[in-house]
């Protein structure tokens, strides 16, 4: 075979390949851009999209669409176990972004047991849970494997977003095993949630329609909310990686971030229902008299040490949204740490590993129990 035929077989296999992922892009018809220009992008480039979620782990329990990941140390120094809380409407693998820039990775690095709550893709057995089932049942049950598979008597729990506000409200009302909380970008004061709290004012949003009609709350609703926030900042930056398109780098972390971006999940309908209405609309939790299970989410009740990790270029959960989280917990070991990323950057950037995670291992470190030796 000569060399020109060579180049024809492999531009006609190319243009094939395109031609076929944009149409199975068009034929899943989905709301973000991303399945669109992927193809035209790795075609320019040469770059494949990489593989997300790398670090090793196993599956310790599973209960409906929820799955308890472990990611084991490669050398254990310290018996008190992570488990992460993720927020419901993404998903958790941004915490295990890629191989060098993934905060799961560079905890297991140090020494730690880590576990991550995966909310799976929610069904119609998710469309009435309840705040009380989602913290009474399935985190509780992830906190009790936790601590059995880890063999220890308690844990860190570390939330992240809404995740956060979820391991907030949990440590409130179940302390038993928490021994420290990391709350990572928020949501505490809802009246500080900018356009957000626009929007989802109630003479602006009817939320009981919403759920009534849908159950869960479907990706494409959810997605477009994020989409008017900044939808010129959607546009340029595929812009931005056409003009570094020979950045292979930098094209590489492009495509695994908007293949996370592009990869939502529908928001259990029930639990939507209260967190719009108790949280933005009335904010109930940053006032103490969100009530789960008959019983009021107070903050103060909370004894854990309790480290609140603040982005401060946040567009999501702003600064101000978290800012008062130390003065309503009721633990005297309590402190902020604020880092010059945006919401996504607390873990995936590349001033993670050097900035940011170093910063809050050593927090952790030094408020857990070692191994013995």
């Amino acid at each position: 075979m000569t060399a020109s035929t060579q180049r024809l077989r492999s531009f006609v296999t190319g243009q094939f390949e395109l031609t076929r992922a944009v149409a199975h892009a068009l034929k899943a018809r989905p709301f973000n851009p991303y399945p669109y220009l992927k193809p035209f992008i790795e075609r320019a480039s040469g770059v494949r999209e990489p593989p997300i979620s790398a670090t090793p782990h196993t599956v310790v329990y599973t209960r409906g669409s929820m799955r308890l990941l472990r990611y084991a140390a490669p050398r254990r120094r310290h018996r008190t176990p992570i488990l992460f809380v993720y927020s419901l409407i993404n998903r958790w693998y941004i915490l295990d972004f890629l191989p060098g820039r993934s905060l799961i990775e560079h905890l297991t690095q140090e020494g730690f047991d880590v576990y991550a709550i995966d909310w799976g893709v929610p069904g119609q057995d998710e469309e009435r849970l309840t705040w009380s089932d989602l913290l009474g049942g399935r985190i509780q049950t992830a906190v009790r494997w936790t601590l059995r598979v880890s063999k220890s008597r308690d844990l860190t729990l570390y939330g992240y977003c809404m995740g956060g506000t979820l391991a907030l409200a949990y440590t409130s009302l179940h302390p038993e095993g928490v021994r420290n909380l990391v709350a990572q970008a928020t949501p505490v004061d809802f009246s500080k949630g900018g356009v957000y709290t626009l929007w989802t004012a109630a003479n602006h949003f009817d939320v009981d329609s919403l759920v009534d009609a849908y159950g869960n709350v479907p990706t494409p609703v959810l997605e477009s909310g994020f989409l008017m926030v900044a939808p010129v900042q959607r546009l340029t930056r595929w812009l931005e990686v056409c003009r570094r398109i020979d950045d292979p780098d930098f094209v590489s972390t492009f495509l695994a971030m908007e293949r996370w971006g592009s990869d939502p999940v529908p928001f259990p309908g029930e639990v939507y229902r209260q967190y719009i209405k108790d949280c933005y609309q009335q904010n109930l939790f940053h006032q103490g008299r969100m009530k789960v299970g008959g019983e009021a989410v107070d903050l103060g009740r909370i004894q854990a040490s309790v480290l609140n990790v603040i982005a401060e270029h946040d567009t999501i959960a702003f600064p101000a949204m978290s800012e008062p989280l130390v003065d309503l917990v009721g633990t005297k070991d309590a402190q902020t740490r604020r880092y010059p990323v945006g919401h996504i950057g607390l873990s995936a950037s590349s001033k993670g590993p050097t900035h940011v995670w170093p910063s809050i291992s050593e927090w952790i470190a030094t408020r857990s129990q070692a191994m013995e030796p």
